[in-house]
């Protein structure tokens, strides 16, 4: 069912926060499975004080994500308060976390006691959140693509590359289910990171590909996560929403393999850097440029100039472009849009989990 928003996502005016932080809570998190930050959400929206702290987050970044990831990445990094009782990786060991719906008090007491460490977490980080399981809608997509093309090796450019972990989706091992019943496996069985993805729908996934050749691959964020940097993966785990233990391990396994081949990830803004990129992708390649949840902090002027130099370059070689964002609606849309000669054409190729949990492929 669609929803029309009722308030300005990018404003920091106390009534769009709460209203938005009312929409987070009873429309974004239960698709996500997230009980803890659908209380918490209730509670920011109730209190000014923790508005005024949210309003901080910069035009372009979800305040949600952004003060919720501070508080995580404060109690990560071992600061002690009974607030931890109510996450469940951080419960004390053999208990179980606290009922969310008891929250609100330790949580608003926590925000006061660290609010100036809150503050600079708020106006300083981005959402770079990199979720592994994503690559479930990838994959069947650059199936796709690679058909389209005739088999000819992949040049890749991901857009809000974070710490580039989707970067390396052709490492990862893929089983489709549906109803319990296997549908699809994909990769390596010996891979360390293994994507679950339900399938929904009437329409089969296209036929995987064995092997799927990738001659080049970039990344490209404002601000590339160092893998190497305690502090950054600690931000990177702290983005993770505490009811989701699954993430932490598949987060944890993908940066394993990650340190020991480091991804190329470009620090720069899309529509300044990303010419150069395409430009630089081998000529005997099929180029193909994706995003997952990125588009949405773009501000418009930039996400049209961005779009505007794949759509250029089309006149000297094809660029495809995989998007998977958001909608006013429970679900993402996964879409390719294939620049040729100057021209466009757009398809939606799937409906999808906003993490990735299950898929309803379109054809």
């Amino acid at each position: 069912m669609t929803r029309e928003l009722s308030f300005d996502r990018f404003s920091r005016n106390r009534e769009d926060l709460r209203a938005y932080f009312l929409h987070f809570g009873e429309v974004e998190c239960p698709q996500l499975h997230g009980a803890i930050y659908a209380e918490l959400s209730r509670v920011v929206a109730s209190d000014d004080d923790l508005l005024a702290l949210a309003a901080m987050a910069p035009p372009t970044q979800p305040p949600a994500n952004l003060l919720f990831a501070a508080v995580h990445a404060l109690l990560l990094g071992g600061e002690a308060h009974p607030l931890a009782d109510w996450y469940p990786l951080l419960a004390e060991s053999g208990s179980r976390a606290n009922p969310v719906q008891t929250i609100a008090r330790p949580f608003s007491e926590f925000c006061r006691l660290h609010r100036a460490r809150l503050t600079g977490l708020i106006q300083t980080r981005l959402t770079q959140t990199n979720v592994v399981q994503r690559c479930s809608g990838l994959l069947p997509a650059l199936t796709t693509v690679f058909e389209r093309g005739g088999g000819q090796p992949l040049s890749l450019i991901e857009i809000g590359a974070s710490a580039g972990l989707n970067l390396q989706w052709d490492r990862y091992f893929y089983r489709y289910f549906c109803r319990d019943e296997e549908r699809g496996l994909w990769g390596n069985p010996e891979s360390p990171v293994v994507v679950d993805c339900e399938l929904r729908g009437d329409h089969e996934l296209p036929t995987l590909e064995e092997r799927i050749p990738v001659a080049w691959r970039r990344g490209l964020d404002l601000r590339p996560v160092n893998i190497t940097d305690p502090d950054e993966v600690l931000w990177l785990r702290a983005l993770i929403w505490p009811d989701h233990p699954g993430r932490q391990e598949r987060l944890g396994a993908a940066l394993s393999m990650a340190q020991a081949n480091p991804p190329r990830v470009i620090e720069g803004e899309a529509s300044e850097t990303l010419p150069g990129l395409m430009d630089a992708a081998p000529a005997d390649s099929l180029l193909c440029v994706y995003g997952t949840h990125t588009l949405y902090q773009f501000p418009r002027a930039a996400l049209l100039s961005t779009l505007k130099a794949m759509q250029s370059l089309s006149h000297r070689r094809p660029v495809h472009f995989l998007s998977i964002e958001g909608t006013a609606t429970d679900f993402s849309e996964l879409r390719w849009t294939e620049y040729a000669g100057g021209g466009r054409s757009e398809r939606c190729l799937a409906r999808c989990n906003p993490h990735g949990r299950w898929l309803e492929w379109l054809g």
